[in-house]
């Protein structure tokens, strides 16, 4: 009788890890898309950042224009003085160069710093994804 209740026991014990397993696992997921998305925007923000910090050197350049679905204008850069900076929401404010240039900076900062804290998160939750896979084999052992 005491064998058949720590049985049971054991098996609950290994179906609340397995939960937990799975939850885990979830959140790992969801951190990772997280990541490559606030890496991709970061990304934009540095090639933003070094557009205008040789803004300059642009002037006169042929560039490429996105008009969207699929289309891109040719045109020729006369100068950059006035930014349209996204804040959110849907929002665009017009900004002038250095003012954008250090908008953009304090935000590249904002982003890395999310990027940080979020790789934390992640790693927390690899260890504990190790953790109980490491308990959830000792169970499966002592099982057989």
């Amino acid at each position: 009788m005491a064998q058949q209740s720590n049985q049971a026991s054991m098996a609950e014990a290994q179906a609340q890890l397995q939960y937990l397993y799975n939850v885990y696992t979830q959140q790992h997921g969801l951190l990772e898309n997280e990541l490559a998305a606030l890496r991709m925007t970061s990304a934009a923000i540095t090639r933003n950042i070094e557009t205008l910090e040789n803004k300059e050197r642009l002037s006169g350049s042929k560039i490429l224009i996105n008009g969207e679905g699929g289309a891109y204008f040719t045109a020729t850069m006369d100068s950059i003085d006035k930014i349209l900076v996204y804040v959110g929401a849907g929002y665009l404010i017009e900004k002038e160069a250095s003012q954008a240039l250090d908008y953009l900076k304090a935000n590249y900062k904002k982003q890395d710093e999310i990027i940080r804290k979020l790789n934390a998160d992640k790693q927390s939750v690899e260890k504990e994804l190790v953790s109980i896979t490491y308990n959830l084999s000792q169970m499966e052992q002592q099982r057989q």
